[in-house]
């Protein structure tokens, strides 16, 4: 039995300082974001020049965009002490939870909420809210290493851990967890995507809806971002089952790989995790074209290189292939996974967000030469070789 020496702290204490660190921060940064806005007036909205006037964002030559941190309507008046005491509440629960975890376990769901309802006075910058809901979410697990947690996993996944893909290739009931990353990210860039959306849509009509968003910092709320994000959950499903159903067979039918479906999807799972970017997508509003192109064009594309990325390592840990030969597999199968769901999922499920449309049949020679483009590179990198 191993017992740690006098003055030296064990895994559960080492891991509840940082769980406690991290909600400490986040208090700091909510409540010193809120005592701002108070001083301000009103919500904190930096933007790249001042403008006065729909007229000079639109007519404007170089870039103009802007960030805010608080809601109009809720930080003027006795709002701000009300929501400063959800950052003092998130201090007292993460105090709680450090001096007696076994008595405290809803203090890191607390956590979590109260974290969550900072964001109406900025939220610490946003960063104090993610601080505090990934603290109060590995409070949760406080008997695990915080890279055992939830959120430590998708750090080791977006990390290209692979010592990490290994063990979700061995471990069969790590289908759970995979399924529940994709319901999760899903969810996150659900959401961000359909605000964005809505909310572009407004700015590019015009009039006041244009001027409370760009001028005063607004992020106007319907059904419909909520809806998208509902829709996103499924559509992160399907995509999930083409993508693994792409690799395997590639990389188990076409070479005999000894591999099962359920190893392969248990893995490409957390290939999805850095779409959890475009969360971020309705932090920054500007004029045009980084409205509609640049801002979530580069979101896109970072996001979808570095899912690549994963994709790959991903791929060579659940067929036991080497990085040469499942850097073909994943370019080959992520070339057909991403025309189908072009084609099939984003038209007929009406997928808000960057779409690539096709005119068939004038692009039918376009989407063969890339099939066939993709399998030529693949043969280049070994894939259908027997060993």
């Amino acid at each position: 039995m191993i017992q740690a020496k006098k003055g030296m702290y064990t895994m559960p204490q080492i891991k509840l300082r940082m769980t406690f660190l991290l909600s400490l921060l986040s208090s700091i940064l909510i409540i010193f974001n809120g005592v701002w806005i108070f001083t301000n007036g009103g919500p904190i909205v930096l933007s790249s020049f001042g403008v006065s006037s729909l007229e000079e964002i639109t007519n404007a030559e170089a870039f103009w965009g802007r960030i805010a941190f608080g809601i109009p309507g809720l930080v003027e008046g006795f709002w701000v002490p009300l929501w400063l005491l959800f950052a003092v509440a998130t201090l007292i629960c993460s105090l709680l939870v450090y001096r007696n975890p076994r008595r405290h376990p809803i203090c890191g769901l607390l956590t979590m909420i109260f974290s969550l309802l900072s964001l109406p006075i900025g939220g610490g910058f946003y960063v104090g809210s993610i601080l505090g809901f990934v603290g109060g979410a590995a409070s949760l697990e406080w008997k695990k290493p915080f890279m055992d947690t939830f959120f430590g996993k998708l750090l080791k996944a977006a990390t290209f851990n692979s010592e990490f893909y290994s063990i979700l290739r061995e471990r069969g009931e790590a289908i759970g967890i995979a399924a529940f990353t994709v319901l999760f990210i899903g969810t996150l860039s659900g959401i961000g995507n359909g605000v964005y959306t809505y909310n572009a849509n407004l700015i590019r009509e015009g009039g006041a809806p244009a001027f409370e968003i760009l001028l005063r910092g607004s992020v106007m709320w319907t059904e419909k971002p909520f809806v998208s994000a509902i829709s996103f959950i499924g559509v992160s499903l399907v995509k999930w089952l083409m993508l693994s159903f792409a690799i395997y067979w590639i990389g188990a039918k076409l070479t005999s790989a000894s591999a099962e479906y359920n190893e392969v999807a248990r893995t490409t799972a957390f290939a999805y995790v850095p779409e959890i970017l475009l969360v971020f997508m309705p932090l920054m509003f500007s004029n045009e074209p980084t409205l509609s192109s640049q801002w979530p064009l580069g979101l896109y594309v970072v996001s979808r290189l570095w899912a690549f990325a994963i994709l790959v390592v991903a791929s060579g840990q659940a067929l036991g292939f080497s990085r040469r030969k499942a850097l073909g597999v994943a370019f080959f199968g992520g070339t057909l996974y991403w025309l189908a769901y072009h084609l099939l999922v984003v038209p007929t499920f009406n997928v808000p967000g960057i779409e690539l449309k096709f005119a068939m049949p004038e692009s039918s020679w376009i989407i063969l030469s890339w099939v066939t483009g993709a399998a030529f590179v693949a043969m280049l990198f070994g894939v259908f070789r027997e060993k």
